[in-house]
């Protein structure tokens, strides 16, 4: 009998977390076609954004508009930044005065990186788009 408790109460836990695991459709525009990759971050705290992510997709640009899923992704607050890494060195690349010179955006249409600014309410299925300029 305590085995079956065991067992229900586990079964419960793991049902509550898929109910409450969404997913978060990213729509990239103004993309490049052929030029590198798309470097997509969901942030899911301030210290580590814009630089690393809660997760981390990095995906071949194929298209002016791009659409990435991220599946099962547990409720709560989240800020997505993106950039296209032209030449595929693995770094935003910038100028002398640091201003970037490939392709970039973050959530809310947001132009820098500021946690307050970019963070959203993420409660279930949800769609953003964010411009790469």
């Amino acid at each position: 009998m305590f085995k079956k408790k065991i067992v229900f109460v586990f079964l419960l836990l793991v049902s509550i977390g898929f109910i409450s695991a969404q997913n978060l459709t990213v729509r990239i525009e103004n993309a490049v076609i052929g030029r590198g990759y798309l470097m997509i971050a969901v942030n899911n705290n301030e210290a580590d954004f814009p630089n690393t992510g809660f997760r981390v997709l990095r995906i071949a640009v194929t298209d002016q508009v791009m659409v990435v899923v991220f599946s099962n992704l547990p409720m709560g607050q989240y800020a997505v930044s993106v950039y296209q890494d032209a030449n595929d060195n693995g770094k935003l690349d910038t100028n002398i005065f640091g201003i970037p010179t490939e392709k970039y955006g973050f959530s809310n249409g947001i132009r820098m990186p500021n946690w307050n600014k970019c963070v959203f309410d993420f409660n279930g299925d949800k769609t953003i788009t964010i411009q790469l300029k």
